[in-house]
């Protein structure tokens, strides 16, 4: 388990009921979670957010900086991709992967989400 000390914010995780597919089959994020269909499934979650990068989309409409990074949590909160992670401040990311962090062998110590700008 990661120490107290080093999970240095909380969040609070929420799920749509169903998740949808485009034409693609590709996930469909859905709606920013103010609104209908998006429950919390779990607040005040202690974790620690590291983002490490800063990749630039371009588009004809302009650019947007859409920091990735990961999210460090101990075992016990289910969190799935899809799930949306809303801060302390407001701000609301995609989990787009979940992989456990090992102590050694197989003993997994926490929990690593991969997280994006929606």
């Amino acid at each position: 388990m990661l120490p107290l000390n080093i999970l240095n914010t909380t969040v609070d995780i929420r799920r749509r009921a169903s998740t949808g597919r485009d034409a693609l089959n590709n996930p469909v994020y859905g709606a920013p979670t103010d609104g209908a269909g998006w429950s919390v499934v779990y607040q005040n979650i202690a974790v620690r957010l590291a983002f490490s990068s800063k990749a630039t989309n371009f588009a004809n409409e302009g650019e947007r900086i859409t920091p990735t990074g990961v999210m460090y949590y101990n075992s016990g909160p289910d969190i799935k991709p899809e799930d949306r992670v809303i801060t302390e401040t407001g701000i609301e990311y995609n989990v787009i992967s979940v992989v456990p962090g090992y102590a050694f062998g197989k003993v997994v110590d926490h929990y690593e989400a991969v997280l994006q700008l929606p």
